[in-house]
């Protein structure tokens, strides 16, 4: 009688593996079914539900939207979203980032003139136009003349470090108070002569320390654009100053477009038809009346 051999406990099936793959691959293949199902998305439905929320938050209580309607909306609002921002809101934006760098280029030359603006003799201002320091002439120029002072190359080189870099147009304005040359003659003249002679003084150091001349405009203004109108001895020192003004790009090509815009007039575009006399009135005579 043929009888099964036992098997030996130590006698194992080396095809168990197979099934253990053959499991692992199973749910491998489940787990990117499920992935793949979840990555699809209905549009109409995520639509609907989107709109189902909008409108729970912001809609009216007992108010309900058909599906059609509620894509409508939903379309709507991602058109709102999408509509670009107006050119006026991006010239303000730039505007603004402007403004600020030119705010910040001001820091630095009073951190960098730090020691005359402890002492009053130099300020630096924020205006539309752009960061304008103002520098007593007194700092710059020995007397009523426009020859240096001995402490006009330091404060002129430590100005210039912080502007040679910044590839900005600058005027240099030369102000004279109405007091000065008063009770001589041509006292205007010599005004108008000084404060265009130490505006272009101070224009050509910039340019001699890396300053382009391009950058560079220098206008003497006399007593005209005085800080104060009082007749004392710091009134007419703040007035008798140098002006350097850093511009905005704003203000730098409002000076540009001058310039590009302008038309030559000639003695032939120059009307010169006579315009039609008129008759000269008459008096108005009883029984007469005018209409």
């Amino acid at each position: 009688m043929y009888r099964r051999r036992k098997l030996d406990e130590d006698d194992e099936s080396h095809e168990r593996w197979l099934i253990s793959y053959a499991d692992f691959i199973t749910l491998l293949f489940a787990f990117f079914v499920v992935m793949y199902a979840t990555s699809t998305i209905n549009l109409n439905k995520y639509r609907a539900l989107s709109s189902a929320v909008v409108t729970a938050f912001q809609g009216k209580p007992g108010e309900t939207n058909t599906p059609e309607a509620q894509s409508q909306a939903t379309l709507q609002n991602q058109s709102a979203v999408l509509k670009p921002l107006p050119l006026s809101y991006l010239y303000q934006e730039k505007k603004q980032r402007d403004q600020e760098k030119v705010r910040a280029i001001g820091r630095q030359i009073a951190h960098a003139l730090m020691p005359w603006v402890e002492q009053k003799l130099i300020s630096v201002y924020q205006s539309e136009r752009g960061v304008e320091v103002d520098i007593q002439s007194s700092l710059l120029f020995s007397g009523n003349q426009a020859t240096y002072s001995a402490q006009a190359l330091p404060v002129l080189n430590a100005l210039s470090a912080q502007l040679k870099n910044e590839y900005r147009t600058l005027q240099v304005e030369g102000h004279s108070d109405k007091q000065l040359f008063s009770g001589e003659a041509n006292a205007d003249s010599k005004r108008w002569e000084l404060t265009a002679a130490q505006a272009a003084h101070i224009a050509a150091s910039l340019v001699a320390q890396g300053i382009a001349s391009k950058q560079l405009t220098a206008i003497g203004m006399a007593d005209t654009k005085p800080v104060s109108s009082s007749d004392n001895a710091l009134a007419q020192a703040l007035n008798t100053r140098i002006t350097i003004r850093v511009l905005t790009a704003e203000s730098s090509a409002q000076q540009t477009s001058n310039i590009a815009t302008r038309q030559e007039l000639t003695a032939e575009s120059i009307d010169t038809t006579p315009a039609p006399e008129l008759a000269p009135p008459t008096a108005a005579t009883p029984g007469n009346t005018p209409p």
